[in-house]
Parts: C-alpha cells; sequence; structure tokens
C-alpha cells in the first residue's frame, strides 16, 4: 500500500485523468485540492479546497498551483509521479519541481507525447539536470481521458470488450507499467503483516 501523489504546477498535463485511474484500479481512496469531474465519477473521491488530511492508500491530485498543505503531503508521500509534456514551459516546470523535491521518489511520467521520439527528448533534458531519475512514457490516447469521462479506470474500460482492447492495447501496456508498480509484482506495494 502506498502514498501515490500526482503533482505538478503546470496546468493541462494530464494529472487528473492518471490519478483518477490509479485511485480506482488500486482501490484507493482520490483526493484532490482542485475542483474536478472525477469527484462526481468515483465514491472514494473527495475535495479538500483548505488543509488536505494524509491519509494512507491514497492518490492525491494536486492542482497545477502551489500550496504549503500540498508540500506537506508531497513530503510524506511514497511516490511522487510528475506528468511532464513536450513543451519548453512544461519541462522548465518539472526540472524546478524535481529539485525542490530531490529528496523524495520521483517517476517522470512523459504524457500526451506524439511519437516516442518526444520521449526521449524530455528524457535527455531531464537526465542532463538530474540523471537517473526514474521515467516512463504514455503516448497522446483517448485512454485516460475515456475512462475517467465514463467513470471507469482504465483497466475496467480497456477490459469491457474486443473493440477497447484492439483500441487501446499499446496505450493500455504503457498504463500498466505504472500500474504494476504498486501492485503485488511492484516495488511499492507492501504485503500486509500476519500475525
Amino acid at each position: 500500500m502506498a502514498i501515490i501523489s500526482i503533482a505538478s504546477t503546470k496546468g493541462g498535463v494530464g494529472k487528473t485523468s492518471l490519478a483518477f485511474s490509479l485511485a480506482k484500479d488500486l482501490g484507493y481512496r482520490y483526493a484532490t485540492n482542485d475542483m474536478s469531474v472525477a469527484l462526481n465519477k468515483y465514491r472514494n473521491a473527495r475535495y479538500y479546497p483548505n488543509k488536505i488530511p494524509l491519509y494512507p492508500d491514497t492518490v492525491y491530485d494536486f492542482g497545477g498551483f502551489e500550496s504549503p498543505h500540498v508540500e506537506e503531503i508531497l513530503l510524506q508521500s511514497d511516490i511522487i509521479l510528475l506528468p511532464t509534456t513536450n513543451d519548453a514551459n512544461s519541462i522548465m516546470k518539472s526540472l524546478v519541481f524535481i529539485k525542490k523535491f530531490r529528496e523524495k521518489t520521483i517517476l517522470v511520467f512523459a504524457n500526451m507525447l506524439e511519437n516516442p521520439n518526444d520521449a526521449l527528448a524530455i528524457r535527455e533534458k531531464i537526465h542532463e539536470h538530474f540523471p537517473g531519475l526514474a521515467f516512463t512514457y504514455l503516448r497522446r490516447t483517448k485512454l485516460l481521458k475515456n475512462a475517467l469521462e465514463t467513470g471507469q479506470s482504465a483497466t475496467e474500460l480497456y477490459e469491457s470488450n474486443n473493440h477497447t482492447q484492439h483500441l487501446y492495447r499499446q496505450a493500455y501496456g504503457e498504463y500498466r507499467k505504472i500500474l504494476k508498480l504498486f501492485t503485488t509484482e511492484g516495488e511499492y506495494f507492501q504485503r500486509p503483516q500476519t500475525s
């Protein structure tokens, strides 16, 4: 079980759709400081306009702005996923964010990519300043957006029929790499203590 934060001071990088899908797929709470449609789509979703409580087994979706309360949660998180798109402003804001939280475990999530070369370009720019930082990517796809709009997780949408499995095969494989970090196959999963 883990405390997962998805954060970026840049808006429009895909935080909410990723946070929503991970929360639903893991059976975690979804907590946010930013109003979004996710609040109407998941019974375990909560909006905290002021101070956000710290809970275990929670995916935090932090809006594209800074807040001292957000920093408290980020410092307690087991991992921070940092969505980044292939534009100079997004990469610059990601570098500033990494510098501020460099003591934490951060996974840079290159998102909404037009082609795989965009992922390489982002990774090179990030690794120029922070060599070896964990990195993954998701090409431009409607998988996460459509999952959020239908109130399904990415896995639920993908597995719903043969057509969606064909349509989202590649995108779901990329998403699943992130999801697996928090399942029994991954490094952030802690088995319950037995007595």
